[in-house]
């Protein structure tokens, strides 16, 4: 952090040095069992530090907000608490080097000077649909290579044309705690995606406008005369993420109240200014869910069942309040498979607390798309433009295919949900436990590289 009692020039002139080598875009590889996952951090000189993004490329994952960094020393950190994710390494001449961890993983990263601006548009080898027959039975092998490796467990469902082509449970027996009576997954922030439905069912009604400001409902949240309904689809209204504490970054463990949750949200204020720029943020989202139950005059759970479960006919999908027991447990791995606390899911109400299968999931992309959820006008307005995120959906990109929907994650459980209109294709996978990589992306890069063809070496597994 930049010194706040600096006495000399000469000292000042050797903070500003180094203050210069660090701006920027850097770039390095994480190694994860025998596959390359690309990763850039853009990090920016602030008036009392830095601040930084984190982009991952081979998943289309651009503008990650870092909770922390800091350079000192010629020392770099930074840290993302929601992925557990941490980075701690030393410039030497040009390069940074130093390791990234994740909750047991441990692997060493060394980060170069990278220029964006001059590997933004390089040209994409177009890639097709292989055999799908071929494609499964590659896909099914994998999974046993895993299972029988004890390396990962989850469930996964994969739609061609509408129909499920292809389901396959696996590696839960590995985990302790085993019950054949579990079904459902937390899903995270593929939550958001159903409470942009039924705020666009909102819309529809002509009960609420994109165009509405917060202060309508929240007026005492800072800029809220400022900041619309619009711009909390989009994560573009500026607000900060109430998910992270202040002094316990995972104070949502715990039960929080409304009132707490509000306070926090306050606390943070705004970034930026609405409509300026883009950044992830859970708060727009709890407060859209308030905002949904207070113009409807029905509870969260009400809503989705009006408005999705009900259409759509759907089982073994649940909101926090309705205490799902048959959840699948999260866990994480250190010479043996340990049980995560993960959040108190009724503190993130419509932001990422339902509960539900891939099955389900794939069920919901393909209706969003088939227009059965919302209108051809309202699913324009949530498809991405030029931006990552829209209004409930965002961009997957693989090579040159674009794939949209969401990815979720609590502290445990990583979840995904996509559909790519050309092909009719949608994928849709949870993942409880996870030895492979960052937040479930290396199993995302496999299922992808054998449904197009692309080459893919199996990770060792230690």
């Amino acid at each position: 952090m930049k010194n706040k009692f600096l006495l000399f020039f000469c000292f000042l002139i050797f903070n500003s040095v180094f203050a210069q080598q660090i701006v920027g875009s850097w770039m390095g590889e994480l190694e994860i069992q025998g596959n390359k996952l690309p990763l850039i951090i853009n990090i920016q000189k602030e008036k009392d530090g830095y601040k930084s993004t984190l982009d991952s490329p081979l998943q289309g994952a651009e503008g990650i907000p870092i909770d922390k960094t800091s350079f000192v020393n010629n020392e770099l950190s930074f840290e993302h608490t929601a992925m557990n994710a941490k980075f701690k390494g030393t410039m030497k001449s040009s390069e940074i080097i130093g390791t990234f961890t994740q909750n047991a993983m441990v692997l060493p990263l060394t980060l170069k000077p990278f220029d964006k601006t001059k590997n933004k548009d390089k040209t994409l080898e177009v890639i097709k649909l292989s055999n799908m027959a071929e494609s499964l039975k590659k896909i099914d092998d994998f999974i046993s290579y895993l299972e029988k490796n004890n390396a990962l467990a989850g469930e996964i469902s994969i739609f061609k044309d509408g129909k499920e082509i292809y389901a396959k449970n696996f590696g839960e027996k590995n985990l302790p705690d085993f019950k054949n009576t579990n079904e459902l997954f937390q899903i995270g922030s593929i939550s958001k995606t159903m409470t942009a439905i039924m705020i666009f069912k909102l819309i529809e009604k002509k009960q609420l406008n994109l165009t509405d400001k917060l202060s309508l409902f929240f007026p005492q949240i800072p800029g809220s005369d400022k900041i619309t309904i619009s711009q909390l689809l989009s994560h573009s209204a500026g607000l900060g993420d109430y998910v992270q504490g202040k002094n316990d970054a995972r104070w949502l463990t715990k039960k929080a109240t409304e009132q707490q949750i509000i306070e926090r949200i306050i606390e943070q204020g705004l970034l930026f200014d609405p409509g300026s720029n883009q950044q992830y943020s859970n708060s727009g989202y709890y407060l859209l869910s308030k905002i949904l139950e207070k113009i409807s005059k029905e509870s969260y759970a009400e809503n989705l069942n009006e408005s999705i479960i009900k259409p759509l006919q759907l089982k073994q999908f649940h909101t926090a309040g309705q205490k799902p027991a048959n959840v699948y447990k999260p866990y994480s791995y250190d010479t043996k498979w340990n049980l995560i606390n993960d959040f108190d899911f009724n503190n993130v109400v419509g932001v990422g607390d339902i509960a539900t299968t891939p099955n389900n999931l794939n069920i919901i992309i393909n209706s969003i798309f088939d227009r059965k959820l919302v209108s051809e006008e309202s699913l324009k307005m949530m498809i991405p433009d030029e931006n990552r995120f829209g209004r409930g959906l965002a961009i997957v990109p693989f090579h040159s295919k674009i794939f949209v929907g969401h990815s979720g994650g609590t502290y445990g459980t990583n979840s995904l949900m996509v559909y790519n209109g050309e092909d009719n294709l949608s994928i849709s996978y949870s993942l409880n436990a996870d030895r492979l990589g960052i937040a479930g992306n290396e199993f995302a890069v496999a299922i992808l590289s054998f449904l197009y063809g692309v080459d893919y070496k199996y990770p060792k597994i230690k």
